[in-house]
């Protein structure tokens, strides 16, 4: 590291009408260091990314890159300057290309034509960079969350920054892609890139980060080396209190009877699913990214039916062939991107909560219970501790935590019995984190039950009752509640028990 940072910012000031979102926060980061800021949604960590990406002026306060100082009114400015962002919110156009995204705004040319030769030649050795074959001509919204993470993260490489931003960048990755972003990491850092590092993902910062910075209600707790920086002190100056209890205790009776289950089950991407869940449990299911566990989801609530095999509710055989009547059987769906699958974000916060209940009285008749479940929605939002400054607000305004927790009100107006989580709390803080972990155990103790898809492999073991792991399609394995994250590791790679012994001898 030099003497002088690559990045300084001094007494930034940031205010939006009702809310002080940063007050008078100091940050440097050096070149060829890993700087990690830390804190709840809302703490002000993403606003003062967006004053050194140029998305937002700051009301006061100065940023200066390499010593000099800089004052940027536009993104562009911030990118000629040196400064690529990788937001946590993705920013890709669906309809385009993979290269033409990368490529948006710079898109080389040849003899006066836009050169596709050398885009897709580009991307490819960008895509293989971050360890994926993607085909630069494939459309982005047929890729998977994960894979437009990537897309986003090459963008972001593709001139050479002196200053890298990645907010939440491993959020839609599993672990196998994970360890690969945090090589990528280490390597920039070696390359004297000076690298600003979000995450709600503490064994990240433990494993990248040489500093670390507290952020809360917009005001800068304190900096410290990362060595000096324990889990347990990190957490408490973001919230302000011990999380002793992060993960809701275990059932006190082992749960028995049966809810769900599917019996040779297949569609296109399964293959011999045999599930069963259990009333007053939480069932996890881990795998790599293509392993089949998103298609195990979108079958179970009818998104991709399963055309081989049977289903049971509660006992009774049901064929659910869309969403519509997984909802009506007491099913809910808590999706991967809530953005783009699960919210309507110019519609209120309470209009969201209401979506399912609204829709479903109005297919089935059954204006009663809505009526009920209508005059409580807002004790609900707040029994969930939905931040919001007015519950008639657009939901698109709410942090991601409070997005969240506003998709699970709207299961618990429908009173469903069964709810299926995809990467539940996916660029969620810590407090947050807790608040949904127990409202799902409080949900299963009332006679319901969970399944919950997550990538989070500490999170998983930490709120299953059972795991059971996907391997290209099949389930390769189940195990018990507590089970080491080696364990689960060697079933999502297809190491059954013979394999792993003969791994071992």
């Amino acid at each position: 590291m030099t003497d002088a940072p690559a990045l300084q910012m001094r007494g930034i000031v940031k205010a939006f009408p009702g809310v002080v979102a940063l007050d008078h926060v100091d940050f440097d980061c050096f070149a060829g260091e890993v700087h990690a800021i830390c804190g709840e949604n809302g703490a002000g960590k993403s606003t003062l990314m967006k004053i050194l990406g140029g998305s937002y002026r700051p009301d006061a306060g100065e940023i200066r890159i390499r010593d000099r100082p800089m004052r940027f009114t536009h993104p562009v400015e911030a990118r000629a300057a040196g400064i690529s962002v990788i937001h946590q919110e993705l920013s890709l156009l669906p309809h385009r290309s993979v290269a033409e995204n990368i490529f948006m705004g710079r898109e080389p040319s040849r003899r006066g034509f836009l050169d596709r030769q050398q885009m897709r030649q580009r991307t490819a050795a960008l895509l293989a960079q971050l360890g994926t074959s993607t085909d630069p001509d494939q459309r982005v919204g047929t890729l998977s969350i994960a894979s437009q993470q990537r897309v986003e993260i090459a963008k972001a490489l593709l001139f050479e920054a002196q200053v890298v931003v990645m907010d939440e960048p491993t959020a839609a990755l599993g672990e196998r892609d994970t360890q690969f972003l945090l090589q990528l990491v280490r390597n920039l850092r070696k390359d004297g890139v000076a690298i600003v590092y979000i995450s709600h993902r503490m064994p990240e910062v433990m494993a990248i980060a040489d500093r670390v910075t507290v952020l809360k209600d917009g005001r800068k707790i304190w900096t410290r080396p990362q060595a000096s920086a324990e889990v347990s002190a990190i957490v408490t100056a973001m919230v302000g209190r011990d999380l002793k209890d992060f993960y809701p205790k275990p059932p006190l009776v082992e749960p028995k009877e049966s809810l769900f289950s599917i019996e040779n089950g297949e569609n296109a991407q399964l293959h011999g699913i045999d599930l069963h869940l259990r009333v007053g449990e939480i069932l996890g299911v881990a795998g790599l990214e293509d392993s089949g566990k998103t298609a195990l989801a979108q079958a179970i609530i009818g998104d991709v039916p399963l055309k081989v095999g049977s289903m049971t509710l509660r006992g009774k055989p049901e064929t659910i062939l869309s969403p519509r009547r997984a909802v009506a059987h007491g099913m809910g769906y808590v999706p991967a991107d809530r953005k783009g699958e699960g919210l309507l974000l110019r519609q209120s916060v309470r209009d969201n909560a209401l979506l399912s209940l609204r829709a479903m009285a109005a297919c089935f008749s059954r204006p009663n219970r809505g009526a009920l479940a209508y005059s409580k929605i807002d004790d609900e939002l707040c029994s969930m501790d939905v931040r919001a400054a007015d519950f008639g607000q657009p939901v698109g305004a709410l942090s991601g935590g409070n997005q969240q927790k506003t998709i699970i009100c709207r299961w618990l107006a429908q009173a469903s019995d069964m709810l299926v989580f995809v990467e539940p709390t996916r660029g969620i803080d810590i407090a947050a984190k807790a608040a949904i972990y127990e409202t799902m155990r409080r949900f299963v103790d009332a006679g319901r039950a969970i399944i919950v898809i997550s990538s989070d492999l500490p999170e998983l073991i930490g709120i299953s009752d059972r795991i059971v792991v996907m391997h290209r399609g099949r389930i390769a394995g189940e195990l018990p509640r507590g089970s080491s994250e080696e364990a689960v590791v060697a079933l999502s790679l297809g190491l059954g028990m013979r394999e792993r012994q003969d791994a071992v001898v």
